[in-house]
């Protein structure tokens, strides 16, 4: 299953890119979560663990969580491989970050793919897609409101 988005924060690409990289600040924004414990001898990789209650996907999920491909301050790529709620859940994402100036923003933009199997896959695939894009908008939201407020840009909003 694929799904893709884009979020912009009211920030320079630096700003955004040292959230993206902070593990608290992930753990703060990633909804439900209980726990995120680093993984001794891993760099960027932890142990994590989510209460989640958005409708058919609701439940507790434990699973591994870990950033690679990362090229500072553009891109990286998250990995996801939990499980709960009698599921299996491994998914990919793509997250690149690009500077509009003219709108004095930052862009991230996600591509990811996801393997979902066992009670979540039989409940639709519609379904998951639509609570994973909910789940991406509170994450990403969470994140633009940890930005400091010296880092932020003004909007004109």
């Amino acid at each position: 299953m694929e799904i893709n988005g884009t979020y912009a924060f009211s920030a320079d690409q630096d700003a955004v890119w040292r959230l993206l990289m902070d593990p608290d600040a992930i753990a703060k924004a990633i909804p439900g979560v209980q726990e995120m414990i680093p993984i001794e001898g891993e760099t960027n990789a932890w142990r994590a663990v989510a209460k989640i209650g958005v409708g058919a996907i609701s439940g507790t999920y434990a699973g591994v969580v870990r950033l690679s491909d990362v090229e500072p301050p553009n891109r990286y790529r998250l990995t996801v491989s939990g499980e709960g709620q009698q599921s299996i859940i491994n998914g990919t994402a793509l997250l690149t970050l690009t500077h509009d100036a003219e709108q004095q923003q930052t862009i991230l933009t996600w591509d990811a793919e996801a393997n979902v199997s066992g009670k979540l896959a039989s409940i639709g695939q519609r379904v998951v897609k639509s609570a994973a894009g909910l789940m991406s908008k509170m994450f990403f939201g969470a994140l633009a409101k940890q930005l400091p407020v010296s880092e932020a840009v003004a909007s004109d909003e």
